[in-house]
């Protein structure tokens, strides 16, 4: 019997639902205005509990929120829909959603709770006009830190390069230099040579450097090394590698190699040569011509190489081809050459490419012809890399890569070619142009017999897939967000299927006539809908639309209009009672029922007006109502509160109903009340 109760208040409440839609005039797209079993005004004594499984969480950890919905104290039924949403944070791992439909089991439904940011949000869950609110605070987990350590410890030497001779003041940084302390500079001999310490500070030590023996080489790298409390059991010892360099005050270059080792007859070319005993200021020399000195050190030095041209020494323009870089130490006029050092080559020169276009999915192979292609080389079509597959000194051959939108690419742009290690590049005159590819539903399995919730296969040509190789994916559903299976491709052409389940709310049905009279009145039913259905690529940002026909859940009967008539009273006036002439107090009010016949449309009362010699001294309440069902029925409050009861006697009057009943329009009911003396 509970089961029976509950079926007809299902029944009961989507025929209130359905009418309360068309009233409205809602378009066939628009949301519902709530939430429930599907929009509109929830069951007589719907009630919301919501809780939150930690209301103080950390940043990002998962929230369970529990919708628990009774109607009347009981589960509410299995599929009622409960609307979620969040004044931040999400529903969702994979994107911002801070609004979500879930339906109940057994009078439950649940949506996980996500946010990256410290703070408040209030997440609301919705059952039609019912709504309840529960606050969700993220926290920063705390941090603790590390007791700050007591050993010594050396952040910098200043300045980091001496004579091999010693006797120059340097600053040891750092800190818990505590004393007495002991300096060291080891440079791989067989005992570190101790420095003079001049001062010290916990966090400074100024200590006179040792001599070294630099022997053959130029300069000689040595560790520093602080001892504190040195000699006590509490000594203990901090080191900084390579911190110090001893350099002879006279130093000869030498040459190992140069890098990128060719580039354009025409010059320009950045190049580092590698060494040692490069000593400011230099002269760098390609063949005769000097080359421009960007940056000097001991090790390196970084020049712009001259033109060709400017290479021969009797100033004529030298074929292409190597030739030989001169390093001089100007101080010292110490100087070395490295044979072929450099080579020339063509200035890189695109002449022609083929094809001209391709799809903006990427995957075309285009053949560059030119001259001076030098590997590696680089490629851009378009602002997209492309993959080189060949590289010779007059051809390339790359396959393009995806652009971000496949559906709407960027104009028709030239192709860029770099030569990596030189620098050198080339734009081509002629443009290449990414054909755009848009996604296309091209099937929709089943596409009839659909009712909301009902699962389908949509089948769409060339979704395509984002720069990184994938695309995230969703579908929209009468303005309804639903997730498919997959929601994530990594194939962007073809034919990709998806399953996913229709709405089970969002859809506003129309109405068609019955073939057959109900007790000799055209009765009428819902009706079934087109609605769009839209593929849309999150990645990419492409899609595309169709349709679906969905058809009214059952039960969906056939329905008389409305027509209603007054129950209570049965017969006679609403009688409200009486009042004392002294103006004492008011009598219990009296009612008055109106019904709906069986088998009809919801009854909507209108409006309510009083009339007559004594309108003034009656009110009925509600002033409207609406959605009673075929075979219901609502009352109306009867007061009887004369403005002047200075005369006993009846009062009466005439209460008109006005109503969306086409037989009829209008009920009446006359009143009655009595001013006693």
């Amino acid at each position: 019997m509970k089961a029976m109760r509950q079926q007809k208040s299902w029944m009961a409440l989507l025929a209130l639902v359905f009418l309360f839609a068309s009233c409205k005039g809602e378009s066939p797209t628009a949301p519902p205005t709530g939430g429930g079993t599907g929009g509109g005004t929830p069951p007589t004594g719907t009630s919301i509990t919501l809780t939150a499984s930690n209301a103080n969480p950390v940043v990002d950890s998962i929230v369970l929120i529990t919708a628990a919905v009774t109607i009347n104290g009981q589960p509410a039924p299995d599929g009622t829909a409960v609307e979620f949403a969040a004044t931040g944070g999400s529903f969702s791992a994979t994107e911002t959603v801070t609004a979500i439909l879930r339906t109940t089991v057994n009078g439950i439904a649940t949506v996980q709770l996500r946010s990256t940011v410290a703070g408040s949000i209030r997440v609301q869950a919705a059952v039609g006009s019912v709504s309840r609110t529960v606050d969700v605070l993220f926290r920063v987990s705390p941090t603790v830190p590390p007791p700050e350590s007591t050993a010594p410890s050396i952040t910098s030497v200043s300045p980091t390069l001496g004579i091999p001779s010693g006797g120059e003041r340097i600053q040891i940084i750092g800190k818990n230099f505590k004393e007495p302390v002991r300096v060291l500079f080891n440079t791989g001999a067989a005992q570190p040579v101790e420095a003079f310490v001049v001062s010290r500070s916990d966090t400074l030590i100024e200590v006179l450097t040792p001599s070294v023996n630099l022997g053959a080489g130029q300069q000689l790298v040595a560790d520093v090394i602080v001892i504190t409390q040195a000699g006590t059991v509490s000594e203990a010892r901090a080191e900084l590698s390579d911190s110090f360099t001893f350099r002879a005050e006279v130093l000869t270059p030498r040459v190992s190699t140069a890098t990128p080792n060719s580039g354009p007859v025409t010059g320009g070319t950045r190049v580092t040569i590698f060494g040692d005993g490069f000593q400011a200021p230099v002269q760098v020399l390609f063949g005769a011509a000097e080359a421009r000195v960007v940056t000097v050190e001991f090790s390196q030095i970084i020049v712009e190489a001259p033109a060709a041209r400017d290479t021969s020494d009797n100033g004529s323009d030298p074929s292409i081809g190597p030739v030989s870089i001169t390093v001089r130490n100007i101080n010292s006029q110490t100087e070395v050459t490295l044979g072929n050092g450099f080579r020339y080559i063509a200035a890189i020169t695109i002449t022609s490419f083929r094809p001209l276009l391709g799809p903006a999915t990427g995957g075309t192979d285009i053949v560059i012809d030119g001259i001076g292609f030098l590997s590696p080389v680089d490629v851009t079509i378009g602002g997209v890399r492309a993959t080189v597959l060949q590289v010779t000194g007059t051809r390339l051959l790359v396959r393009t890569g995806a652009v971000a939108s496949p559906c709407s690419p960027p104009e028709p742009s030239p192709i860029l070619v770099t030569n990596v290690n030189n620098g050198t590049s080339i734009t081509s005159a002629e443009s290449f142009a990414y054909v755009p590819v848009l996604p296309l539903i091209t099937s929709i399995n089943p596409n009839v017999g659909l009712f909301p919730g009902s699962n389908v296969t949509v089948t769409v040509r060339d979704p395509g897939i984002g720069p990184l190789g994938t695309a995230d994916i969703r579908f929209d559903v009468a303005s309804r967000r639903v997730i498919p299976n997959p929601d994530r491709i990594t194939v962007g052409s073809g034919f990709q299927g998806f399953s996913l389940n229709l709405p089970l709310t969002g859809f506003t049905f129309g109405t068609e006539a019955c073939t057959t009279p109900i007790n000799g009145f055209a009765g009428t039913r819902a009706s079934a809908i087109e609605v769009p259905l839209t593929f849309v690529n999150v990645t990419t940002g492409c899609s595309n639309t169709s349709s679906v026909v969905v058809n009214p859940p059952a039960p969906n009967p056939c329905l008389a209009p409305p027509e209603g008539r007054v129950t209570q009273p049965a017969a006679g006036c609403a009688v409200a009672g009486s009042v004392t002439a002294t103006g004492g107090s008011v009598s219990a009010p009296n009612s008055i029922t109106i019904a709906n016949r069986a088998e009809s449309q919801p009854l909507n009362i209108t409006g309510i007006t009083i009339s007559g010699t004594n309108a003034s001294s009656f009110t009925v309440t509600p002033p409207t109502a609406s959605g009673i069902v075929g075979g219901g029925s609502t009352s109306f409050t009867v007061t009887f509160d004369p403005p002047d009861t200075s005369l006993p006697g009846l009062q009466t009057a005439t209460a008109t109903f006005a109503t969306n009943s086409p037989s009829v329009p209008t009920l009446t009911v006359c009143l009655e009340g009595t001013v006693s003396p």
